[in-house]
């Protein structure tokens, strides 16, 4: 099994023979190749070749049938040379950056060889799916001197910028809680082994994970320990780095993470795999920060999903078709409505007992006031002062869950500090520490308490 010694090493001797890095001028074109032929890699490899400056040359896949269905006729025309081994790619002195978009756990392994091989990376998130491994990406990515661009690409979308602005302003207040919410889950019921089908190298494929007979549904990597973080660091990485952003909290890890997993949607799933349903709590030193797959209907505004962001004022809500604001909930007060009839429910109040009077609370008695954990409901309480907040909705026109625009702006981000060598808008820090409070949070579900960080040791801790 991989551990963290192991790859901290390999990344130290892959740093110390890092290959020369090309500068490139304005108008140069950028020379890439895709290690990974998936769903994701297509979106992310189309959005790059919109861009004038970018070409293509290489792909590598180790599972052949994957390579078959990825080569559309339109990626046909662009002639890629195809290789099943990423270390032919990075051998080629022709090729200047690389598109990573294997399984998470094999993020790492290829991106330190490619920052050895003085190739400027594009890497899927999340960069990684532990926590030894997404450490030895950015000790790699610390020592060398190339580019780095995750793929949290709703840093570089419109609505989210804008959003941005509105929790700056401070309009909301103080911001105590940051609350997401994300339906689904990858977990797969239970299958038999069977044989390695024809055009898969299943060594290769595994890299650096325990070797495990080959199951159809691994292919499905996120649903796995193994390969992936299922949907805990999937969406986990893009909502939880829309919270750090937001509350400028950047470079944070988790004072305290707590994680519950059940298997109840599909109760027969391997339990090599994610839970299907989860809650997480992150405590950091000014907010806490919440995750769970369920969420509510919505009749109206965008769909309910996404982040929101609790303050002393108001709220806002954000996700992929827009954001919402509106004021502060007040507190709940102990109101009743009117006296019922003196038959209500077959029983004759008064009679046999107690006389309960019209308008009387409970055990207190009525007027008492105050919502759960406060006397009172005045505007000022919590620092919730001031006219109450005109409740807005934006609806981008161009929202969506696979909205590509945003992905061309990211893209188009990545060529850019290429030749300019300015960090991109999601550099590798920023990947990791977005990553990072989802992979506590699997290491907290996995043993069953809370779990603390250890800046020094950069690993988990008890609390």
């Amino acid at each position: 099994m991989v551990n963290r010694r192991t790859l901290l090493q390999a990344s130290a001797a892959a740093v110390a023979v890092t290959a020369t890095r090309k500068a490139f001028a304005a108008n140069d074109k950028i020379q890439m190749a895709i290690i990974g032929t998936g769903n994701r890699g297509g979106r992310v490899f189309d959005s790059l070749v919109r861009h004038d400056d970018c070409k293509f040359l290489a792909a590598c896949e180790v599972n052949q049938a994957r390579l078959t269905q990825w080569m559309t006729p339109a990626r046909q025309t662009y002639k890629l040379d195809t290789v099943g081994d990423h270390r032919r790619i990075l051998d080629r002195k022709d090729i200047d950056a690389v598109l990573i978009a294997t399984p998470d756990f094999s993020h790492s392994r290829i991106m330190i060889d490619a920052i050895a091989a003085g190739k400027d990376v594009y890497v899927e998130k999340p960069a990684s799916n532990t926590i030894p491994r997404i450490n030895a990406m950015l000790d790699a990515y610390n020592k060398g001197k190339q580019i780095v661009q995750v793929g949290t690409h709703q840093r570089s979308w419109d609505h989210f910028i804008e959003a941005k602005k509105i929790i700056d302003s401070g309009v909301l207040g103080t911001i105590s809680h940051v609350s997401i919410l994300q339906p689904g889950s990858y977990s797969r019921a239970k299958e038999a082994e069977q044989p390695v089908p024809a055009g898969l190298d299943w060594d290769m494929w595994q890299g650096d994970a325990p070797k495990k007979a080959y199951k159809p549904s691994r292919l499905g990597f996120r649903a796995w320990y193994d390969y992936g973080s299922g949907m805990v660091g999937d969406w986990g990485a893009h909502h939880v780095d829309v919270g750090l952003w937001f509350m400028n909290a950047d470079g944070k890890a988790p004072l305290v993470t707590m994680a519950n997993g059940a298997r109840l949607t599909v109760p027969d799933a391997d339990p090599e795999q994610v839970p299907d349903t989860f809650s997480i709590s992150w405590k950091f030193d000014n907010f806490m920060m919440t995750f769970a797959n369920a969420v509510p209907a919505s009749a109206d505004g965008i769909e309910a999903w996404g982040n929101y962001f609790i303050g002393s004022r108001g709220w806002l809500h954000v996700n992929r078709q827009g954001w919402q604001i509106g004021s502060q909930v007040g507190p709940v007060q102990r109101k009743q409505g009117p006296p019922p009839p003196p038959t209500a429910g077959g029983v004759t109040l008064g009679a046999g007992g107690a006389v309960i009077a019209p308008g009387a609370g409970g055990p207190g008695g009525a007027g008492r006031g105050g919502g759960r954990g406060g006397s009172g409901g005045g505007a000022g309480r919590g620092g919730n002062a001031g006219p109450a907040l005109e409740p807005k909705l934006y609806i981008n026109p161009r929202g969506g869950v696979e909205e590509d625009y945003p992905l061309d702006v990211h893209t188009r981000n990545f060529l850019d500090c290429l030749k300019s060598r300015q960090k991109p808008n999601a550099p590798m820090e920023i990947g990791y520490s977005s990553a990072l409070p989802c992979l506590i949070a699997l290491e907290a579900m996995q043993q069953g308490k809370p779990l603390g960080w250890d800046a020094v040791k950069r690993a988990t801790k008890a609390v």
